[in-house]
Parts: C-alpha cells; sequence; structure tokens
C-alpha cells in the first residue's frame, strides 16, 4: 500500500515538474529581451528526431506516426524541436488505437515553410478552438486517450512558433481528427 502511495505521488510530483517548467518557460519567453539566435536548419532532421524519441510511445499507444516532405528553416532548431515535441504528444494523446498521425512539411514559392501534424482523433470541437492556445485550457479531458495534460502544451507551442517568426493555425476535422499547420519564413 506504502508503494503504491509512493509512486501514486511520484507521478503527481512529476506532473507538477512539468507543469512549472513550463510556466517558467512561457514566462521567460514573455519577457525575451534578445531576439531568437536563427540559425538555417533541416527541419526533416529535426522532426525524425522527435519521431524518434516519441516511437515507443507510439507502438504501444498502436498508433503510427508518418512523415513526409523535406524544409530549411532559419530559425532555433532547440525550440522548433519543441514546438515540434508538443504538437506530436499532444496528437499521440488524441489518437485512438489504430490510429495516425502524419506529419508532413514542405517549401512553397512565397518563401514559406509549412509543418502539418494531424491526427485520426474525434476532432476539436468548434466551440474550443478559440481557446485551445489559452494556458491551462483543456478543451475536453474525455477526448483524450489519458490523464496528465496541463493544458499548456499548445500554449508553449504557440509561443516556440511566434519566438521565430511563424504563426500556428487549428483546423477541426469533425470525427475525423485535428490538424495544426505551422508557417515558418523559410531560409
Amino acid at each position: 500500500e506504502y508503494q503504491h502511495i509512493l509512486a501514486s505521488s511520484l507521478e503527481e510530483f512529476e506532473r507538477l515538474s512539468r507543469m512549472i517548467d513550463g510556466l517558467l518557460f512561457l514566462a521567460r519567453a514573455d519577457n525575451a529581451k534578445e531576439a531568437i539566435q536563427r540559425v538555417g536548419f533541416d527541419a526533416r532532421k529535426e522532426i525524425d528526431a522527435v519521431r524518434d524519441f516519441y516511437e515507443a510511445l507510439a507502438a504501444e499507444q498502436q498508433v503510427e506516426v508518418t512523415c513526409e516532405g523535406n524544409a530549411w528553416l532559419a530559425g532555433d532548431p532547440m525550440l522548433f524541436r519543441r514546438a515540434v515535441s508538443n504538437l506530436l504528444a499532444n496528437a499521440l494523446r488524441h489518437t485512438p488505437a489504430k490510429g495516425t498521425v502524419r506529419i508532413s512539411l514542405g517549401s512553397f514559392a512565397d518563401q514559406t515553410v509549412e509543418l502539418r501534424v494531424r491526427d485520426t482523433g474525434r476532432g476539436i470541437a468548434p466551440a474550443h478552438l478559440p481557446r485551445i492556445f489559452d494556458r491551462f485550457y483543456r478543451a475536453d479531458v474525455s477526448r483524450s486517450r489519458s490523464e496528465g495534460g496541463t493544458g499548456l502544451g499548445l500554449a508553449i507551442a504557440r509561443r516556440l512558433v511566434e519566438l521565430q517568426g511563424g504563426e500556428i493555425r487549428p483546423v477541426n476535422l469533425p470525427q475525423r481528427g485535428a490538424e495544426f499547420t505551422i508557417a515558418f519564413p523559410s531560409v
């Protein structure tokens, strides 16, 4: 019984630690005095690293994660990786077993690079779309496969994208999932 209580307490401490880390990041990002150091980097390479990190979780949940396309970006590779990680974690949380998460990347003639993360979950109710990037907002706890989200992941992803001069847009695909599109200026 003590082991169960300790394990439960440890899980709660880890959740609180992640929440505090997220809040501290947002506070630092909101008060950033220095511009982001932009370097050219291979966005596909960073996406593949994130995908590799989540490979075991995706397999455990019986969710297939695919990636297609290539592009180079001017930005901060670590901030980009964290934004992709938050979007992929969110997609995995909301995708049922036997579902898929598709990541696509492409460059366009207007000098933008688009990254799309699309899941095959139930989608996001239109009433929730205006608030999903608000801190601590959780659209529907029952939509997720597991508890544990703090409602900060999408707020952090948006801030990471904005710090690099990009824009993020959600799209609801009723009963077919959700899609998040990030548009960045290319190199």
